[in-house]
This record gives C-alpha cells, sequence and structure tokens, in this order.
C-alpha cells in the first residue's frame, strides 16, 4: 500500500497537525510487510518507531499475556516518536500484514526544522494529558 497524507491524518496523533506537515511526514513514511508470526516489535526493545497497520492484524502481549488484537487503521508505537523508552509489549503478526512506519529520527529532524508542527505536537501532546486526567479523576 502507498503510503499517503489521507492515511496519516487518520491517526488521532497526527490528525491535528498542519496539512502541509503531515505531507512532509508521507515523504518520511515507508511500508513495511511481515509474514504471520513474525515480531513486529519486542518488550524491551528500543523504541525507534510508529507503525500503522494498513494491513493484516496484530496481537499485542506483555510478559507474555495477550492484551488486545488490532488490525487495519490501528497504530502503535507513537510515543516512541517522542522519546527513547523501551517498548512495553511484544506486537507479532498472527497473519501476513503491512505497516506504514515512521521512524523516531526522522520524525526528530522534522520537527526541528518545523515550528508549527512541533506545536502542533504540544497541543496534541496537551489534549491527550488532559483527557487522561479527566479519566483519573473520574
Amino acid at each position: 500500500m502507498t503510503v499517503t497524507a489521507e492515511l496519516l491524518e487518520k491517526v488521532p496523533f497526527f490528525r491535528d497537525l498542519p496539512k502541509g506537515s503531515v505531507k512532509r511526514l508521507e515523504k518520511l513514511a515507508n511500508t513495511r510487510s511481515y509474514q504471520a508470526g513474525q515480531d513486529i516489535v519486542k518488550e524491551g526493545d528500543e523504541g525507534v518507531g510508529f507503525f500503522l497497520i494498513s494491513d493484516g492484524k496484530v496481537e499485542v502481549t506483555r510478559g507474555g499475556t495477550s492484551l488486545t488484537t488490532l488490525g487495519q487503521g490501528a497504530f502503535f508505537g507513537e510515543m516512541a516518536l517522542l522519546d527513547h523508552h523501551r517498548r512495553s509489549a511484544t506486537v507479532r503478526a498472527v497473519e501476513p500484514t503491512s505497516c506504514i512506519t515512521l521512524l523516531r529520527s526522522d520524525f526528530i529532524a522534522e520537527l526541528r526544522g518545523n515550528p508549527d508542527m512541533a506545536i502542533g505536537m504540544l497541543q496534541m501532546m496537551s489534549r491527550r494529558l488532559r483527557e487522561l486526567d479527566e479519566k483519573v479523576t473520574d
């Protein structure tokens, strides 16, 4: 599948970024394919990027316990775009799967050169923190 700005804009993490910023991300993203049973990321590994499932299905496990199954349109690894923390879970393809990938190094380079995009990311992160705060308060 070809990476398009329209696909990336469906991801809440990128949805509110300026249109031109998403177009630039489109040029940085790639598509990778995984076979059934293949690990996409492993718990404890360095988080180096973001994944958007364009086709297929994955299982997310932590400590060997199944947490969830994700399919087309779902994404994971968004926090790895902003920090160097280790992966908190293993994600394994349960059927042939294609993912749109965006590396942290490319994303950070784009943020450094694009203040509007950086401000958009700060606004999105603030919104997510507020939502989390409201959930914790409830």
